[in-house]
């Protein structure tokens, strides 16, 4: 029964391992087509939202182009009379989208789109500035130290959208001369952008020329495709590695019931070992720890024919002494329990310390009548040996016999509950399980250590 348990969960374990690897095979696929064709950010901007708006023409640099801006509802309309006079007439609608030296970061977004209608002269060409504010180039009391990167020589069609790629910006040529920047600082920025310039394209005829802006979108994703390939192989790297640690995990336990198993089939006739040093005693009490009396069980000594009982106990009010006393007395009553018990017992039999105040002890050879009367002589010991701190220690002792085809577990149990027993008995007293009580002195109460 357990080995086909055991085979039913490692079953069980690859089938959750296969169904793992199809749901996150299935993420990867479904996250990155999501990436593609949807996950979309757009951030849109008209009249209304924007920071500022503000019109420029060439007056600046000598010309004599006149633009003015109108708000027309949401949407803004830039009227320019452009004069051939300046070297490169133009006319310029600046959209606002930080104030001083505070922009708006656009590395996660790749593209921008312009609704916009252009009336005027043919051809339609438009050329887009991005102005980027960067720390320790741009200065605040000076717009121009802002670093300018743009589009050239757009044509828009009379009433439609126009849509730029971020990527396709690059440093305005004239304001890298201006500024004579190292090569290390003449690449664009999109972290802190405080505005987008619109303005007419180069050698267009003069004339009256209007430009109407209805809303600038900036267009992104809300993951970028780099960030979303990192999160799938870090999945792809941290999920197989917990599962196979969880996988190991689970061999490992079915190994060891297995192992556990064929112990019990075979009525613990392991391959003999012999008590290894101290890693098989208790350091306090110096007789067998429980891994010292597992290796006598599987032991050739353990497996002889004959009768073969188990003596359970366990010293009454324990916790008494330890709170009354100290831990320090506590230790000394307990090595001191131990050594009676084993100068007491044949050089055949076995004590082992099981756990707290309490001992097992493994009597070979040995009818549970034969041990009853082991354990009545022991617990008769405990009133003439000599306590620390004039203490009067008493025990109680559960008594059971190895039956035919019984493993070693079963008996373990029936000596607890024989010790159970005659501690609900009243204490310092021996119980045979399956036999009444052979009375110590009586008391009576509820059940504690």
């Amino acid at each position: 029964m357990m080995l086909m348990t055991n085979e039913q969960s490692l079953r069980s374990a690859l089938t959750r391992f296969r169904n793992g690897f199809v749901v996150l095979l299935a993420v990867t696929i479904l996250s990155l087509v999501w990436q593609r064709f949807g996950m979309e950010r757009v951030v849109e901007f008209n009249g209304g939202n924007l920071v500022g708006a503000a019109a420029g023409d060439d007056r600046e640099n000598s010309g004599a182009s006149v633009a003015r801006l109108h708000h027309d509802g949401s949407a803004l309309r830039l009227s320019c009379n452009l004069v051939k006079q300046a070297t490169w007439p133009y006319c310029r609608l600046r959209l606002f989208l930080g104030s001083g030296v505070r922009g708006m970061d656009l590395t996660r977004f790749d593209s921008l789109s312009l609704d916009l209608a252009y009336a005027g002269p043919s051809p339609h060409l438009l050329r887009v500035n991005l102005i980027d504010f960067e720390e320790g180039l741009s200065q605040p009391s000076d717009f121009l130290t802002n670093k300018f990167s743009e589009v050239q020589v757009l044509k828009v069609p009379e009433h439609g959208t126009l849509r730029i790629p971020l990527n396709l910006f690059y440093i305005a040529s004239w304001w890298k001369d201006k500024f004579a920047l190292p090569l290390e600082k003449t690449g664009v920025r999109y972290d802190n952008v405080v505005a987008f310039d619109l303005l007419t394209g180069v050698a267009l005829d003069a004339g009256s020329h209007e430009i109407t802006l209805k809303t600038l979108r900036l267009h992104g994703k809300w993951i970028t495709l780099t960030q979303l390939l990192t999160v799938l192989v870090l999945l792809w790297i941290v999920w197989p590695l917990t599962v196979a640690v969880r996988l190991h995990s689970q061999l490992d336990r079915s190994n060891a019931q297995l192992s556990r198993a064929r112990e019990l089939n075979r009525a613990l006739r392991l391959e003999a070992s012999e008590l290894a040093g101290q890693a098989h005693v208790d350091s306090l009490t110096r007789v067998l720890n429980r891994e010292g009396l597992r290796a006598f069980l599987m032991s050739p000594d353990a497996l002889r024919p004959g009768p073969m009982s188990i003596i359970f106990t366990d010293i009454d009010h324990f916790k008494r002494i330890n709170d009354t006393h100290g831990h320090a007395v506590g230790d000394i009553v307990l090595k001191n329990f131990a050594q009676m018990i084993a100068s007491t017992v044949r050089s055949a039999d076995r004590v082992a310390r099981w756990g707290g105040e309490e001992f097992l002890i493994v009597c070979m050879n040995t009818t549970a009548q034969q041990a009853m009367t082991l354990a009545e002589k022991l617990r008769e010991h405990m009133g003439v040996q000599a306590w620390p701190a004039g203490l009067t220690v008493t025990a109680s002792f559960g008594v059971a016999e190895h039956l035919p085809a019984e493993d070693i577990g079963e008996v373990i149990e029936r000596a607890d509950a024989g010790l159970y027993a005659a501690k609900r008995a009243g204490r310092n007293r021996v119980h045979v399980h399956g036999m009444q009580a052979v009375a110590g002195q009586s008391d009576v109460g509820h059940v504690e250590a």
